[in-house]
């Protein structure tokens, strides 16, 4: 199979043509192929495949395997990916992803691909959130004696957020992201707010862990400290990754690079 790798701020995805994995267990692919040790290692796998809906359909499956319905960092590599091979040969169009339909512009390079988070959602629902805390947009939670403050919100996909200035350890974001209160897991946000216009965040994501960069997370922090006065509607958030500039508002507007590492085949070749 025919692969190219690609990276945003740190996130890198492998994709493939669609028509390559036909009839294969797509989820046994996208662990075979993202394995780091066994495979080209990525925090994902990336393919596409025609929509009735929209100018192309992006899928996308998280390195363990489980289906995301929507990644930022890799909708940005997916659009540098179909733009630049000629599936879709305009520099603005839409994308059908399981978050709904998207926008993706091409601002000159591949630098600068905005692109559509979506609109956001408060107040969830089962499975989102469990039956207890159905319609909660803060939850307190415990995990190994400490209390966290989590402000909880869908935005392409779920996403918790915590504001903090203190170092989170990876068990206690792992125990927070497979907390009961979330029967389908959730990716948590740990932000701590700079100034009136930049932020940052490290991203715990449900299939991942900590990555370098989260694209829905990263604006779904921002809608956060939007909400709660303690930025303003525009800004950067910095991650390990490198940054990214978010836009509130509905939609909220992701713009950031989206980088190409390699491309070659991927082997059949037994262990």
């Amino acid at each position: 199979m025919k692969f190219v790798k690609y990276q945003g701020t740190g996130n890198d995805f492998i994709l493939l043509d669609g028509k390559d994995i036909l009839g294969k267990d797509k989820d046994e692919v996208a662990r075979r192929v993202c394995d780091r040790k066994f495979g080209i290692g990525a925090d994902g796998l990336l393919f596409a495949e025609k929509s009735e809906i929209a100018d192309i359909k992006m899928n996308y499956y998280n390195q363990d395997g489980t289906i995301a319905t929507m990644c930022g960092n890799g909708l940005r590599c997916f659009g540098r990916h179909v733009h630049e091979t000629g599936i879709v040969a305009k520099d603005n169009f839409t994308v059908e992803t399981l978050a709904g339909v998207l926008k993706v512009s091409i601002k000159g390079s591949y630098k600068e691909i905005a692109i559509e988070l979506g609109n956001q959602a408060y107040k969830l629902s089962y499975p989102n959130l469990s039956e207890e805390e159905v319609g909660k947009e803060k939850l307190i939670l415990e995990v190994n004696g400490r209390a966290y403050e989590m402000y909880v919100l869908f935005l392409g996909t779920l996403h918790g957020v915590v504001i903090t200035n203190q170092e989170v350890s990876e068990d206690d974001a792992s125990k927070l992201c497979h907390h009961q209160a979330f029967p389908k897991r959730i990716n948590v946000n740990f932000v701590e707010v700079m100034d009136i216009e930049n932020i940052s965040v490290k991203t715990y994501e449900r299939g991942v862990g900590f990555t370098l960069s989260c694209g829905t997370g990263s604006g779904a922090s921002f809608v956060i400290t939007e909400k709660l006065g303690l930025t303003g509607k525009e800004g950067n958030v910095h991650i390990d990754g490198g940054r990214l500039r978010v836009k509130t508002g509905n939609p909220v507007i992701l713009t950031g690079p989206a980088v190409k590492i390699a491309e070659g085949e991927i082997l059949d070749e037994e262990n």
